[in-house]
């Protein structure tokens, strides 16, 4: 471990655990998504990607997403990763996977994935300054260690914000542990035709066909 941590603090100026601090305080200030393509540009520029963008899917269904993506990416590159075979990925894939061989040894895709099913990915080259094979490792761990601020950077960056109230919260929450509503009335002491239009009101807030995908969805957006 120790020569992994030398040979990536070599070459990578920001790859030491001072800079690795400082690079989670910034995510964490992240609120936008000009903020979060202005941090990953300043990674590339630091670090000499050619390129170097993040993914996110949002799911939708259980079938569907929609993706926004960050950083300096190509049309071109954001059309190959739109589809079901890289989402999938993303969302149970565990492995670097290689997109693309023709620029600068090739274009990397590393599944990145958050509690409550959030996922997306790094879309990276490999920086002409670091060995093609043995820098994936150090690549990987990199950013797997900041993973969890890039979700979330992400997950604040997502327009399509849901405001539910607290009661409808509790109502859902309870709900996604499989009470029923007479169940729910008893816990929260309101009626079963109160919890009822709280779930209605999820179920039309969300966009969904019914509460198990108003469930997914709050989920998803870390809301219970």
């Amino acid at each position: 471990m120790m020569d992994i941590l030398k040979n990536l603090d070599e070459k990578l100026p920001l790859a030491n655990f001072g800079g690795l601090k400082m690079l989670m305080v910034r995510l964490e200030q992240v609120q936008s998504g000009v903020e979060l393509t202005s941090f990953l540009k300043n990674e590339a520029t630091t670090n000499g990607y050619a390129v170097l963008g993040m993914l996110d899917y949002n799911p939708t269904s259980s079938s569907k997403y929609t993706l926004s993506t960050f950083g300096d990416l190509s049309d071109e590159l954001i059309a190959s990763l739109d589809n079901e075979s890289s989402y999938l990925h993303c969302r149970h894939g565990y492995r670097i996977k290689q997109m693309d061989q023709t620029l600068n040894g090739g274009v990397y895709l590393l599944p990145l994935r958050g509690v409550s099913g959030i996922c997306g990915g790094l879309i990276f080259n490999v920086p002409e300054n670091l060995d093609a094979y043995g820098s994936i490792d150090l690549i990987d761990w990199y950013w797997t260690l900041l993973s969890p601020y890039l979700l979330e950077a992400a997950l604040r960056c997502r327009s399509d914000q849901i405001n539910i109230t607290k009661r409808e919260k509790d109502c859902l929450k309870w709900a996604s542990e499989g009470k029923t509503s007479w169940e729910i009335s008893q816990i929260l002491d309101i009626s079963e035709r109160t919890v009822n239009f709280h779930l209605s009101n999820c179920v039309t807030k969300t966009d969904s066909a019914n509460r198990q995908q108003a469930i997914v969805k709050c989920i998803v957006k870390n809301l219970i």
